[in-house]
């Protein structure tokens, strides 16, 4: 089932909330939002985490998702992996994309990089993904995205510049500068590469279908080598997590919102008191919840490429952000300067102005199909 385009934005989101959905949006709400406070409160302890993190990540996915891929085989291999719909070339291709563009994201959290800014910047991909689209795929864009992405664009670059001025009043050295404009660097690098990342998966996915469950599989597996590139760093970085303060997992998850209460009133008696003989260093249990609810958020937004329009998916994902963006200024108290602040206005706005545009263009489209049928 595919949730037709509706002539504006409020009946738009109306339709995201048909009976189907629930369970899709819980998981893409609570799993991207819980994933970014989780991963913030890591970084605050550890800013130079991300290789971690990021392997973590995919080493959880890769093995939740090698259940869907075996099947029974023959002969001396009773259980094999499935034959591929996809060629395995254009899987490793997509995956060193994929590879990058994590590690890339969480790397540049170690160079000064605050998590609103983070959030608002790669909000700014629409504009990279435009370039991409009408550059390689020729493709044409109603005015109305144009506009929407040149007010993504201009509140990613106020919310930066804002961003890059306090860090600079608030440090003395010009290293911290220097710093700043390395994780700006990273996050632009890793903004081309996921424009790209996304045109490969769109051509892929015309072609041989929507291998979704496939994809997420092979995208994580095929890229767990990689990680030998940085094992010392992951070897410091699993020695910093072990050597973190000791508690019982429900003291730990007291400070996430929602979590918290929910372990120490929704929970009966016996599970609470065997979850406080629990004793885990706080960095690996927030590394295990980081990992958890990115394997949720990734499994929204995948079950929702099947059951949603790619306009209902994208002006989710951009509600989502917002979310996350709040929750990271209200729970961390991050500096949010007046620069910032109309930063985010221009890319709620964009978002907006783009989302309502595309809805016209998908309008436009089906009345003109029928009028030909």
């Amino acid at each position: 089932m595919t949730i037709d385009a509706s002539p504006n934005v409020l009946t738009s989101v109306a339709s995201i909330m048909a009976p189907e959905l629930p369970l899709i949006l819980s998981l893409i709400f609570g799993g991207c939002c819980s994933n970014v406070f989780a991963l913030e409160v890591i970084v605050k302890d550890v800013p130079k985490s991300g290789h971690l993190v990021t392997f973590g990540q995919f080493l959880f996915v890769a093995l939740e998702g090698l259940r869907h891929q075996l099947e029974w085989g023959e002969g001396l291999l009773p259980i094999r992996l499935k034959k591929t719909k996809v060629p395995l070339s254009r899987w490793m291709l997509m995956v060193a994309l994929f590879f990058a563009v994590s590690v890339l994201n969480n790397l540049a959290l170690g160079y000064r990089i605050s998590m609103p800014l983070h959030i608002i910047f790669r909000s700014g991909g629409l504009f990279t993904s435009m370039v991409m689209g009408a550059l390689v795929l020729r493709k044409r864009y109603p005015l109305g995205q144009v506009v929407g992405v040149g007010l993504v664009t201009l509140g990613v670059i106020w919310a930066t510049l804002d961003n890059a001025g306090m860090d600079n009043d608030s440090q003395e050295n010009a290293g911290s500068t220097a710093e700043f404009m390395t994780g700006i660097a990273i996050l632009v690098v890793a903004m081309i590469l996921s424009a790209l990342m996304g045109l490969l998966q769109e051509l892929t996915y015309k072609k041989y279908g929507k291998q979704w469950r496939e994809g997420l599989f092979y995208t994580h597996f095929l890229a767990l080598p990689f990680f030998m590139l940085f094992y010392k760093d992951l070897v410091a970085n699993a020695t910093i997590y072990s050597s973190s303060a000791v508690a019982p997992l429900p003291a730990l998850f007291e400070q996430v919102p929602v979590l918290g209460h929910a372990l120490n009133t929704l929970l009966p008696t016996p599970i609470h008191d065997m979850l406080n003989r629990i004793q885990i260093p706080k960095l690996w249990a927030f590394l295990a919840l980081n990992v958890l609810t990115q394997y949720a958020c990734i499994a929204g937004v995948n079950r929702m490429t099947a059951v949603a329009s790619s306009l209902t998916l994208n002006l989710v994902l951009n509600l989502r952000k917002f979310t996350s963006l709040l929750l990271s200024i209200l729970y961390f108290d991050n500096e949010f300067g007046t620069g910032a602040k109309m930063g985010t206005c221009l890319v709620i706005a964009g978002t907006v102005v783009y989302t309502h545009a595309g809805i016209r263009q998908s309008k436009t489209s089906v009345s003109s199909r029928e009028k030909t049928n």
